[in-house]
């Protein structure tokens, strides 16, 4: 392939990453001048002379609000309908082994993607734990973004358990890493997608954890040969994070040694069930 072409195929792949910051950044500024109408009408019909804009966006972007959860809603849903027409028209019905995703039904992978899930979470949230004892000020900057995610708005709820996870699956293995294996070898385009999946966080903890989970949905995608697999064990990962704090008792929160032997196991579980998510499905190329 001359070079031209490859560097076309790569900035192709680029794309829909750039598209989503677009879609997001309009989606967010169209919220925010809504919410600040919102709050004025309020804030007249109750009388108050003067509004406090700064304090009015703030408590809007904080994530604890619906009106916040909403918006992450209209932006998700906005990735489905955009990257879900895009990746059906480049993709979809030009797969060779079109049905192989199908094998993600049976009952040992369904197990392993369940596995997979819960080890995932029981990893990350014990190996943040002792990062943070040791390093307190990560943790405050961490916890900003953590509370947002966390919310128990129904909105958030859904972005963060289905919505996300599909919009995301869409943009960088649906689109960018496999637009990329069209001018470098799979496995370059897989670490590639995996960074900008990590920059895509916008925070340095998440992104260093959203990058090495990149690299499983890519690898996934790639064995599986469709977006669906990394699509299910993304849901799982995230919806663990709603429970994993229930299934912990209270005793390891001032244990460091027990955080590290639960993470040791949470990296064991997730290895093992990856294994069974994968058993016997081979690569795309």
């Amino acid at each position: 392939m001359k070079t031209g072409k490859r560097i076309g195929w790569i900035t192709l792949g680029l794309t829909p990453i750039a598209a989503g910051f677009c879609w997001q950044i309009l989606v967010s500024v169209v919220g925010v001048v809504i919410y600040m109408f919102y709050g004025s009408y309020k804030a007249a019909e109750t009388g108050t002379a003067v509004v406090d804009y700064d304090q009015l966006i703030a408590g809007f972007l904080d994530g604890n609000g619906s009106a916040y959860g909403l918006m992450m809603a209209t932006i998700n849903i906005g990735y489905l309908l955009i990257f879900g027409l895009w990746y059906g028209l480049m993709f979809v019905g030009k797969q060779q082994d079109r049905g192989r995703w199908k094998q993600v039904l049976k009952p040992v992978r369904i197990s392993g993607l369940l596995v997979c899930g819960l080890g995932v979470q029981l990893f990350l949230s014990m190996a943040l734990t002792v990062i943070f004892s040791f390093a307190p000020a990560l943790g405050e900057q961490y916890k900003l973004v953590s509370d947002a995610l966390s919310s128990n708005s129904v909105f958030m709820i859904l972005c963060v358990c289905i919505l996300a996870p599909i919009g995301e699956e869409l943009i960088f293995r649906g689109l960018t890493m496999r637009i990329m294996e069209k001018a470098i070898p799979w496995q370059a385009a897989m670490i590639i997608q995996a960074i900008l999946f990590g920059i895509y966080h916008m925070n340095l903890i998440q992104g260093i954890y959203a990058a090495l989970l990149g690299l499983i949905f890519g690898y996934v995608a790639h064995r599986y040969g469709s977006v669906i697999p990394g699509m299910l064990l993304h849901m799982a990962v995230n919806s663990f994070s709603y429970g994993i704090q229930y299934l912990l008792p209270e005793e390891v929160e001032e244990s460091i040694l027990w955080q590290v032997v639960l993470c040791v196991v949470g990296l064991g579980m997730t290895i093992a069930a990856l294994r069974m998510y994968l058993k016997d499905v081979k690569s795309q190329n």
